[in-house]
């Protein structure tokens, strides 16, 4: 990451600091210490007298909210989703949640910038009592979906380019409705230092040192909205690798191969089959083992079977306009005859353009 350096003066303080660059005290330490090859470590919530300057991210606020105040959108859409989530052990199911969402999505290709707005968010699980721990969750989604995207020559995404307004809307939730929450009033009674970590995580994943990367390229609506298609012809989608992060075994990242096939062309629409299929190895086989015997024979008691992870997206966009029209992505990962997790997403272009 780019840094500069703030030359210490009298009267500067660590939270005088941060102000000034518009950060929190916390952010700045943790910025600072993080370089600390290039200058001195401190810890606590005051400088000491021996440091001289200070670690800075290097600032874009001022240019990127000048950018986004005055970008305009070439494609302006309305999407709306449906994920089905369902975990089967010998076949019956133990788990099943189903989210609805609704998007409004703005397109600016020439400067390959995105603007996401989650609009509209249902939920519903089996067993109910995780619709308490979503009510946070569903919360921290709308924060991280209202935002502006930056998307690399792929068409998938590069960073946040408004980063700023994340923390600030973060913040401003921690202040005025966290605590109100059912599930967040209870571990903040009962639980205190997993509430201490909730805050902590937050704060972390709202700061300019997490990887924003890894998890919007994981996101499910990110990975079926953003692809090649917007910046290649269907001839040229190809063959890339990537790694899927397993919903099976929390410690394992499973090697793939992507193909896209063409399967229909009428008129201006293009319906795309974009398949992944496991790179196969000794080692993988290991580490799925190992999860299963760690996570899931205690439960399930049977042994290790057979591994299988099967991926498939079916979607339709217009070649002229690049716009999305519809997909389906399914995800099935299961030890055979043990444990199954099932993933169906659906997205829809409403005819409201506007």
């Amino acid at each position: 990451m780019e840094y500069s350096k703030h030359q210490v003066k009298r009267g500067d303080t660590l939270e005088s600091i941060a102000e000034k660059y518009k950060m929190t005290g916390k952010e700045l330490l943790a910025f600072h210490n993080s370089h600390s090859p290039v200058t001195q470590q401190f810890f606590g919530d005051y400088l000491p007298i021996h440091i001289n300057e200070v670690i800075i991210p290097l600032q874009k606020n001022k240019e990127e909210k000048k950018n986004i105040d005055y970008k305009t959108f070439d494609q302006k859409n309305k999407y709306r989703t449906e994920q089905l989530n369902i975990t089967r052990i010998e076949d019956d199911i133990k788990t099943y949640s189903q989210l609805k969402k609704e998007y409004d999505v703005k397109f600016n290709l020439s400067q390959h910038w995105v603007e996401v707005k989650l609009c509209d968010y249902f939920y519903e699980f089996n067993p109910p009592g995780l619709s308490k721990v979503f009510d946070f969750v569903s919360e921290v989604d709308y924060i991280r979906n209202d935002c502006t995207v930056e998307i690399n020559q792929l068409g998938r995404f590069s960073k946040i380019v408004d980063k700023n307004k994340l923390k600030v809307n973060w913040e401003q939730f921690k202040k005025n409705k966290l605590n109100e929450i059912e599930f967040v009033k209870v571990i903040r009674q009962t639980k205190p230092e997993e509430y201490e970590n909730l805050l902590k995580e937050g704060d972390f994943q709202f700061s300019d040192l997490y990887n924003d990367e890894k998890d919007y390229n994981r996101d499910i609506f990110y990975l079926a909205l953003l692809d090649k298609y917007l910046y290649n012809d269907e001839d040229n989608l190809g063959r890339e690798d990537y790694t899927y992060q397993s919903q099976l075994f929390p410690d394992v990242q499973v090697p793939m191969k992507m193909r896209y096939d063409i399967l229909k062309k009428e008129g201006d629409l293009i319906t795309v089959r974009k398949v992944w299929e496991t790179v196969e190895s000794e080692e993988l086989l290991e580490k799925v083992s190992q999860g299963y015997e760690r996570y899931h024979q205690p439960l399930i008691k049977y042994k290790f079977s057979e591994y299988k992870l099967d991926m498939r997206n079916l979607f339709t966009y217009n070649v002229k306009t690049k716009i999305l029209e519809k997909a389906e992505l399914t995800i099935i990962e299961n030890i055979e005859n043990n444990i199954k997790s099932e993933c169906i997403f659906n997205l829809k272009r409403l005819n409201n353009d506007g």
